[in-house]
């Protein structure tokens, strides 16, 4: 599966450097940036593979730990958006939605950046083009709720109890690119910040992840922790 995802961007990569090679001077413009548009795509299609399995790696090892710090949640949330829309071209519209965030929480921002940049790209990935993904954060309880719900494809009924499985993938994702792996990065990455997640899908309708955190705000856990206070 894996060595089959790294060869189809490989290979275009290839094909588009050899047409560069063989025919710069006798493209137009608009057909050398359409090769290079594809190189850079593929490129970038490349890198995020490697991370997933480089990060999954770190997970096996036991070499991710949990390491929270004070973290502008939205913050974080918009600059994911941002890139998920830049690195898919903009194929579904994201809206994000907050209300009531603290200004900082203790969280460990790199768990969360796997968490929610793989659910944002998964919404959109298995989404037609166009169709809206809504993104909430919102505090809840003593902690932050998140919620990524799509209209896209589901998930088949029986096939739910393998979500968290690595390389399983869905028989209904057609020619979808993907490695099986994302779902499996971001149950490892809630266990370890000490959450929950919960999946609603139902085919042709859309799907629904909500991951919930513990993640007091930092000046609340300094007012209760006597040994940080004066």
């Amino acid at each position: 599966m894996v060595s089959h995802e790294f060869r189809t961007p490989l290979g275009i990569i290839q094909s588009s450097a050899e047409i560069l090679d063989d025919y710069l001077d006798q493209l137009d413009p608009s057909e050398r940036r359409e090769q290079l548009r594809s190189i850079i795509k593929n490129s970038r299609r490349m890198a995020g593979l490697m991370e997933e399995v480089l990060v999954l790696g770190r997970l096996d090892a036991g070499r991710m730990h949990f390491q929270p710090a004070p973290l502008d949640v939205a913050g974080l949330c918009r600059r994911l958006v941002d890139e998920v829309l830049s690195t898919l071209e903009g194929g579904c519209p994201v809206h994000f939605y907050t209300a009531d965030l603290p200004a900082e929480v203790l969280a460990d921002e790199r768990l969360l950046r796997h968490i929610l940049l793989n659910l944002l790209t998964n919404a959109v990935k298995y989404s037609e083009p166009g169709q809206p993904i809504d993104f909430h954060a919102h505090p809840r309880g003593d902690g932050l709720e998140f919620v990524v719900e799509d209209r896209g494809i589901g998930i088949p009924q029986d096939e739910q109890g393998r979500l968290f499985e690595a390389f399983h993938r869905g028989s209904n994702v057609g020619q979808r690119p993907g490695t099986g792996l994302g779902l499996v990065i971001v149950k490892r990455c809630v266990d370890l910040h000490r959450g929950k997640i919960t999946v609603d899908s139902e085919v042709g309708r859309g799907t629904r992840v909500k991951v919930s955190l513990p993640v007091p705000a930092p000046a609340l856990r300094i007012a209760a922790d006597p040994a940080l206070s004066t």
